[in-house]
C-alpha cells in the first residue's frame, strides 16, 4: 500500500453505512479512484461536508488491483459555492462529472484530464448565468476532452449530427470564461440544449457509452 497526499475531483458520493461514505473521484495522480472517507458524515470524528464537484485534497492510501482505496485527512480546496445556488450552473457541471463517470473506467493518471475538469469548474464558477456564457463552456469543454481521448473534432472543416460550422468553429477557438461572452451568435435555449445533446451524442457513439445521460434529462426540465 501507498501513502499518497492528492488532489481531486469529487465525480459522485453515496452514504456507506453510519458516518461513512464512498466516493467516486478524479484525482490527479490516480485519475479515476473508489475510496472510502470513514466518519466524514455527520456524527463521524472526522465529519467533513463533501459533495460532488467539490475540489479536494486527501490523503489516498491505494492498493494495485483493489478496487476501493481509502482516503484521510480530507481538506475542501474549493466547494464553487456559486455553482451549487445557481440551478442552471449545478445541471451543466453535472453534465462534466457523468462524462468522465460513464467513460472513464480504468485507473490511471490522467493529469491533463484532472486540469481539464478543475479549469471548467473555475470557469463556470467565475462566469454569469447567461445562457449565451455557460452553454460554450460546456461545449468547449467537451470538444476539449474529445481531442484527449483521441476523436477530436476538426473545427475546421467539421458538422457534427447537425451542429453548423459556425458553432463548430467556436467552440474549437482557445478561450475559457474571458472568451464565453465574445460568440458572434445569440441562441435560444432550446437551440443549446440541442446543440449540447448533438455533442453528447458524438461522445456516446465514439466512446461507446450505452446509457443516456440522466444530468442533461435534468437541464433539459429547467
Amino acid at each position: 500500500m501507498s501513502a499518497e497526499k492528492t488532489e481531486s475531483v469529487v465525480l459522485s458520493i453515496s452514504p456507506y453505512r453510519e458516518t461513512s461514505c464512498i466516493l467516486r473521484l478524479f484525482t490527479k495522480t490516480r485519475g479515476l479512484v473508489h475510496g472510502i472517507a470513514k466518519g466524514i458524515r455527520k456524527g463521524g470524528k472526522s465529519s467533513v461536508p463533501v459533495d460532488r464537484g467539490f475540489l479536494l485534497e486527501s490523503q489516498l492510501y491505494y492498493k494495485p488491483n483493489r478496487e476501493l482505496h481509502t482516503l484521510g485527512s480530507l481538506h475542501v480546496i474549493n466547494f464553487f459555492p456559486e455553482i451549487r445556488t445557481k440551478i442552471t450552473k449545478s445541471a451543466i457541471r453535472d453534465i462534466a462529472l457523468e462524462l468522465y463517470l460513464k467513460s472513464i473506467t480504468q485507473s490511471e493518471p490522467h493529469p491533463e484530464l484532472f486540469e481539464l475538469i478543475v479549469a471548467f469548474l473555475i470557469d463556470m464558477e467565475g462566469t454569469s448565468s447567461s445562457a449565451k456564457n455557460l452553454y460554450p463552456l460546456l461545449w468547449r469543454f467537451i470538444h476539449r476532452y474529445c481531442l484527449f481521448m483521441g476523436f477530436g473534432i476538426d473545427a475546421e472543416n467539421s458538422r457534427v449530427n447537425g451542429v453548423d460550422t459556425t458553432v463548430i468553429k467556436f467552440i474549437g477557438r482557445d478561450g475559457g470564461a474571458d472568451k464565453a461572452d465574445d460568440s458572434p451568435f445569440d441562441r435560444t435555449k432550446g437551440e443549446c440544449l440541442r446543440i449540447t445533446e448533438l455533442l453528447l451524442q458524438y461522445c456516446r457513439q465514439h466512446l461507446d457509452i450505452r446509457t443516456h445521460f440522466n444530468s442533461f434529462d435534468f437541464l433539459r426540465s429547467l
